[in-house]
């Protein structure tokens, strides 16, 4: 069997922690989004040493990775952070601690915009702003410019930028290119002094110790770290009692005029302290380890300092491991979670304005939590868990029998239950390796029943590697749909109300493709190859499709993609962008949903990133007509952004529309235009 990463998987791809930490506790991330879907990233927001976690999407309406997180020298009084995004977004800031997202990009071309490394300083009057673009072109911008600057450009090829600690006296930084070859500016980037390839590498990493930029340590991937005490005019090699491997991370005490403290990570151990400004090091074990779930220069990622060190002895370590810190000079370590508990997933019962019944799903939790009362409460279901461990649950859906009862389909890894008590107890079957696909178990993302559950026993699960799994017989039996292509997680699966008679379904890709299968699975082709269009990267072409619930005489269909919705009157086959503002244009669209009323009240529901929840009219050609911001007091007050959000099945009678964030439930009893808290699914 394969060796899988820790649980949970709470990999730490950015991270800043507050300059002014030992008072206001406040550190920033980014990490996965939740788990349903293989959804977008997210920053979060702790002001508690990282017991707690907000999500702050607010603003937020790109597509885009995170490649670097930045927090402003004097934010204990501007309260300004800064966001580095891949895929020509360039850079957000905000204001107000991550409550609100800008753009802050003026100045820069869109090739500009893939922002590589990105580092702050303190100025007198506020903060200076570095980056590199993808090109190594490197730019500037202060708190008191409009626009960015390009000090140097792409032949240069920046790969990394140290700032001195004493920029807002000396004015000093270094640069590396991607060869090793170093460029240093004591006039705040507005000329350079070359000062060579001292280490005959490449850099892994650099920092400038306090003290006038007069002591420059550099991390190399071949021989330790090299050291300068002029200002980097000459370079020698240290590193006693450092591995024979690569370094690739080094952070330095704010406090190293009186301490002389450093730290470093090597390829495989972390984290390694000299007290005598990298003459000797001695190993701490930080208890983060290498996953083998990624490169391994991308598992021990970064290594920060706490700015107020010497009060509250802080190190950071957010690596793929997760974001492990001592707050003992790095004697002892602890790791902080910011994963458990959270919701990927959300089904409402058939006769939800009766029965009140609803099914979450949870990634290290409770699995599936189940509601009896609206969510107000929830218990544990039926599935079947004999050593009572942790467990992490992707998606559910219900289906209403012609008898009039229900059947929950649920999933987890290697495992698809169905139930016809909602959730007691479960008919559970283990679906089987492909190892000609791969050898690992199938990991489920989302999974749709067929309406006629009850007659034909069929279910489409979307998987991360193994493309679109079909079974007809609830389980027993399993084909892998070869036509779906395998190298993109499966974000959506969508089969019509009418498959008894038309056998359609659809599923879509993280990678922006649209399949339709016409025949019950037997077959699937690829629809709107040209006409549907996303934008970024392959790997972020997020992708979602809904059905009418008219389908079987409207055709219509419509397809969320981070570039907004396209819609398709003839069952799939040909496609026509909606330009509607709201929900159209460039809107990144995270789910679709028709109302269940549809006939009768034209309505569609759309989540949108950063933006919120709409509620938009169709006219009987399928086109936008008006919409309306169902969430924005949400987002604005308590930045509240559904994950994944669902209608009432019985929503002519009840007008309820249930929102998941990423522990707590949000209902809607008119038609979202008030929300409350309905539960904590995970509690």
């Amino acid at each position: 069997m394969s060796t899988h990463a820790h649980t949970p998987h709470d990999m730490v791809y950015a991270f800043a922690a507050s300059p002014d930490y030992a008072n206001d506790k406040t550190m920033f991330l980014v990490t996965d989004g939740s788990y349903t879907g293989w959804r977008y990233n997210e920053i979060l927001r702790s002001t508690d040493r990282g017991l707690n976690w907000t999500d702050i999407p607010n603003g937020m309406n790109h597509p885009y990775e995170y490649s670097v997180l930045r927090v402003s020298p004097k934010f204990a009084t501007d309260q300004t952070v800064f966001a580095g995004l891949k895929g020509k977004g360039g850079i957000y800031r905000s204001t107000n601690r991550g409550d609100l997202w800008e753009p802050y990009n003026t100045g820069l071309a869109a090739w500009n915009k893939i922002v590589r490394k990105m580092e702050v300083a303190e100025s007198s009057n506020g903060y200076v702003l570095f980056f590199a673009d993808a090109n190594g072109a490197l730019f500037r911008r202060s708190s008191a410019d409009a626009n960015w600057v390009q000090v140097l450009d792409k032949t240069n090829k920046v790969a990394f930028i140290a700032v001195s600690p004493d920029y807002a006296t000396d004015n000093t930084l270094v640069i590396a290119s991607d060869t090793g070859y170093l460029q240093k500016s004591s006039n705040g980037g507005n000329s350079w002094t070359n000062l060579g390839n001292p280490t005959g590498s490449i850099i892994y990493d650099m920092a400038i110790a306090p003290g006038n930029a007069t002591e420059i340590f550099l991390a190399t991937p071949s021989f330790g770290i090299f050291y300068s005490d002029d200002g980097g005019s000459t370079f020698i090699n240290k590193g006693a009692n450092l591995p024979n491997e690569a370094i690739n991370n080094i952070a330095v005490s704010p406090n190293y005029a009186i301490d002389r403290t450093v730290f470093c990570t090597s390829l495989t151990k972390s984290v390694f302290k000299s007290t005598d400004s990298g003459d000797n090091w001695a190993l701490f074990n930080s208890g983060a380890r290498i996953t083998k779930q990624t490169s391994l220069l991308n598992e021990l990622t970064d290594l920060q300092v706490s700015q107020t060190y010497a009060t509250d002895k802080t190190i950071f370590l957010p690596v793929f491991d997760g974001l492990f810190f001592s707050q003992n000079g790095g004697t002892t370590w602890k790791q902080r979670q910011t994963r458990r508990g959270i919701l990927t997933g959300l089904a409402l019962s058939s006769s939800f304005s009766s029965d009140q019944k609803m099914i979450a799903t949870t990634y290290v939790g409770r699995g599936i939590a189940i509601s009896t009362d609206g969510g107000t409460t929830w218990s544990a279901s039926g599935w079947p868990n004999p050593r009572e461990r942790k467990l992490n649950f992707f998606d559910s859906d219900i289906v209403q029998n012609p008898d009039s009862t229900q059947t929950v389909v649920s999933a987890r890894n290697a495992f698809v239950g169905n139930s016809t008590d909602f959730g007691a107890s479960w008919t559970v079957k283990f679906v089987p390796r492909f190892p000609d696909i791969r050898p690992d178990l199938v990991t489920f993302t989302t999974l749709a029943a067929s309406p006629n559950f009850a007659n034909d026993q069929e279910i489409y699960l979307g998987s991360r590697f193994h493309g679109v799994l079909q079974t007809k017989d609830a389980g027993k039996t399993w084909q892998l749909q070869r036509g779906v292509p395998l190298n993109r997680p499966i974000t959506n699966v969508a089969v019509s109300p009418n498959y008894a008679n038309d056998r359609t379904a659809f599923a879509a890709t993280r990678g922006g493709q649209v399949w339709r299968t016409q025949d019950g699975g037997n077959t699937f082709l690829r629809v709107g190859t040209s006409s549907i269009v996303s934008v970024g990267w392959v790997g972020q072409r997020y992708t979602w499709v809904a059905i009418s619930p008219q389908f079987a005489t409207d055709n219509l269909v419509l397809v969320g993609t981070n570039n907004g919705i396209y819609r398709s009157t003839d069952g799939g086959t040909t496609w026509t962008k909606e330009t509607h503002a709201s929900v159209g244009s460039n809107a990144v669209v995270q789910q679709v949903e028709f109302s269940p009323n549809f006939e009768t009240d034209r309505k569609v529901f759309v989540n949108v990133r950063g933006k919120g929840l709409f509620r938009a009219n169709l006219n009987g050609a399928g086109v936008v007509t008006a919409s309306l911001n169902t969430t924005l007091s949400l987002l604005v007050n308590e930045n509240i952004q559904f994950t994944e959000f669902q209608i009432s099945p019985t929503y002519a009678a009840d007008s309820t529309i249930v929102g998941a964030t990423r522990e707590s439930i949000y209902k809607s009893t008119d038609g979202g235009l008030t929300w409350a808290v309905a539960g904590f699914p995970d509690n």
